[in-house]
């Protein structure tokens, strides 16, 4: 263990408060002395603990292990989409095999996203606890009982709607916790240029692409459900067990930052609460991703009374889906290249509200094409913008743990989704309208909502703190390696002060130390004079 002494008479200085280093594991003991001879003081100082654990530099880098994770994290999400689209896109024949009404079918999507919601509360808190190993591995788990579950409900006779939405409930809860561990998984594994990237793998509905093709394709009548149960069943197994054998963290970590302590999972809160940019976020991120869980839980119904059977409905939006999922495909490189998330949120927002408004008068009977062209472009924009506001999310309310930051994130989303399907379903208009039971409100509603969302995008001003921090302690660390090449001995004469870098853990020194410095490197050596009952000073 090293020891270095600080003067307590300087003020610890850091860049900004927005990127100052949270730790806790340095130790202190402060001591104040005054020479009888002549009432002189002697400077106090503080005892600074640093472990010498690791080498004060190591590489960077993204380990091919990472890609491994990323692609059984992936899978998994894929699994869990399956699972959650499962009725949702066969809701008549899955009314006619359990007898319950479509209302009832519905249900056992909307079920979902209620418990999505709880679980958001809680999932921050265990990503901190488990970490992301763990936590990737309960979801999968919870993901593989619930299809069991289900498919047991389809074995009773008769076909038990209780067991299965049981099954619903527990499945249902492996969705937040394979979603709001996505930046949480990113920070562990992948470097800064190419954590967007990754996060857009993870972000992007695959799975839901996978069912709106297949599941109806294979569903031909209602005695096809106990086959397409097992199917899912069996997917999501296959896709569990090699969760068991994924690593748990790269041998060293991608970003320095990720050394230093992080605040507890409430004490991330409390900051949160203070952090008027990230509740702004919240509201963009709301609002995005919301509109769109109503927008395609609805698209039938909106599209229907102009004159669109419910084939060509599913053909939109499945490819609409897929429209998002290139969006966000296109979106985490871009952000990787460029570092530009700032100026993309005040981009593609306007998109969203331009796309919104055209819809509105483009969905007219025998106007496939446009209504196709509006729909892609619309959900292209929505999904591009979800990697920005995540990775803003988490920059911008560093050093508070991604995992909480992400959860709420979510979280947000699928209640104002949950909103905005009961607003707009209640604008419905008459059955003495022309066209009857048209939603032209609610895609007034929905053009609203979009335009508030840009106008908060316009709003954002948060600083990109966690890229800041990790920047800057490199060039402290740098700074510090040149300045401990140079020949200056420590001697009883002289005493170093260590500012700013103290707190970042893993430091090794040699002994003696041999830095020097000045106030622009962070790093003082200062020369003092120690007297002691008006004693010369022996110099060692």
């Amino acid at each position: 263990m090293q020891l270095l002494t600080k003067e307590t008479t300087r003020k610890e200085k850091y860049p900004s408060d927005q990127i100052k280093p949270y730790s806790s594991a340095l130790k202190s003991d402060e001591t104040q002395q005054k020479d009888p001879s002549d009432g002189a003081s002697v400077t106090s100082k503080t005892v600074i603990e640093i472990p010498q654990t690791k080498p004060l530099q190591f590489e960077l880098r993204t380990y091919p292990q990472a890609w491994i994770a990323l692609f059984l994290l992936v899978l998994l999400r894929t699994a869990v989409s399956v699972f959650q689209f499962t009725f949702s896109v066969v809701p008549g024949i899955t009314s006619e095999y359990f007898n319950v009404s479509l209302s009832a079918v519905n249900w056992l999507a909307n079920i979902q996203c209620i418990i999505y919601v709880i679980m958001s509360f809680f999932t921050g808190f265990i990503f901190e606890k488990l970490g992301v190993k763990r936590s990737i591995m309960a979801s999968g788990f919870l993901c593989a009982l619930g299809c069991t579950i289900r498919s047991i409900s389809a074995k009773t006779n008769p076909p038990s709607y209780a067991l299965a939405m049981v099954g619903q409930i527990i499945g249902g809860a492996s969705a937040p916790m394979a979603l709001n561990v996505m930046t949480m998984f990113t920070s562990t594994w992948f470097t800064e240029n190419l954590r967007a990237t990754a996060g857009m793998f993870v972000a992007s509905n695959y799975g839901a692409i996978l069912v709106m093709f297949v599941i109806p394709a294979i569903t031909l009548d209602a005695t096809y459900i106990p086959m397409v149960l097992n199917l899912v069943s069996g997917f999501a197994l296959i896709v569990f067990l090699p969760l068991l054998f994924m690593p748990e963290k790269p041998p060293s970590p991608p970003m320095r930052i990720q050394e230093m302590d992080r605040p507890s999972f409430f004490d991330g809160l409390r900051l949160l609460f203070k952090n008027l940019n990230f509740w702004i976020l919240f509201l963009i991120q709301g609002f995005n991703v919301g509109l769109s869980i109503a927008f395609c839980t609805l698209f039938a119904q909106i599209v229907g009374p102009h004159g669109y059977s419910n084939a060509e409905a599913g053909q939109l939006n499945a490819i609409a889906f897929f429209a998002g999922t290139l969006g966000c495909s296109i979106s985490g490189p871009v952000l990787d290249y460029t570092k530009q998330h700032k100026l993309f949120l005040k981009l593609i927002a306007p998109m969203v509200v331009i796309s919104d408004i055209a819809f509105i008068f483009m969905v007219r009977k025998d106007s496939y094409a446009s209504v196709l062209f509006v729909l892609t472009m619309n959900q292209f924009f929505l999904s591009f913008l979800v990697p920005v506001v995540i990775e803003l999310g988490a920059e911008t309310s560093y050093p508070v743990a991604e995992a909480t930051t992400n959860s709420i994130l979510w979280q947000g989303a699928q209640l104002f989704g949950f909103i905005f399907v009961l607003v707009m379903d209640a604008t419905r208009s008459t059955d003495t309208s022309v066209p009857a039971n048209h939603m032209t409100n609610a895609l007034i509603f929905q053009a609203i909502i979009a335009g508030v969302m840009a106008i908060l995008a316009f709003l954002f001003h948060g600083k990109m703190a966690r890229s800041e921090a990790a920047a800057w302690e490199q060039q402290t660390l740098e700074k510090l390696n040149a300045l401990s090449d140079k020949d200056v001995k420590m001697n009883s004469h002289l005493t170093t002060s260590l500012y700013p870098l103290s707190s970042v853990l893993g430091v090794t020194l040699s002994d003696p130390p041999t830095i020097a410095g000045d106030n622009e490197h962070g790093i003082v050596l200062k020369k003092e004079k120690n007297r002691r009952n008006s004693l010369p000073q022996t110099t060692a």
